[in-house]
């Protein structure tokens, strides 16, 4: 068996090939799995770029890669290492903030389950900052009232 990168690893080095070293973000569901808060693998990698582009799938899995268009200098990340090395992505707090606007009923069980996981991690007031500079106040009231 030839070795692979995972799925994240290999969204990241796909983002900066095309977009250039710390422009990409990983986000949503790949930033949870960066996070060690969705412990199964998924078959789509997220990442936030600052222009529109197509899906790509992978040539060597089933697999694809999806741009996720965002003002991406406004996202709260952070510099996490792969095996393929350094790569951003979305603090907890931005990652539960973009998977509860995504999902606004919570009727994603991976996205719940997610949110579940990170709140622990969650500083109150990095989310309720995030959250107004990035009008995503509904959000956040949704969000802490469901705890």
């Amino acid at each position: 068996m030839t070795w692979r990168p995972t799925l994240e690893a290999a969204t990241a080095a796909v983002a900066t090939a095309l977009y250039g070293d710390r422009v990409p973000v990983l986000t949503g569901l790949t930033a949870a799995r960066m996070h060690r808060a969705l412990p199964r693998a998924i078959g789509v990698g997220y990442v936030a770029v600052p222009t529109r582009r197509r899906a790509l799938r992978l040539a060597d899995r089933e697999s694809e890669v999806r741009f996720v268009t965002r003002a991406v200098a406004e996202l709260d990340a952070i510099a996490m290492t792969t095996e393929l090395g350094q790569v951003l992505v979305t603090t907890p707090e931005q990652t539960v903030l973009d998977l509860a606007r995504a999902d606004p009923r919570a009727e994603d069980l991976d996205a719940q389950e997610v949110i579940d996981a990170l709140w622990p991690e969650c500083d109150p007031a990095a989310l309720e900052e995030i959250a107004g500079r990035q009008r995503m106040r509904a959000t956040y009231r949704r969000v802490v009232a469901n705890r």
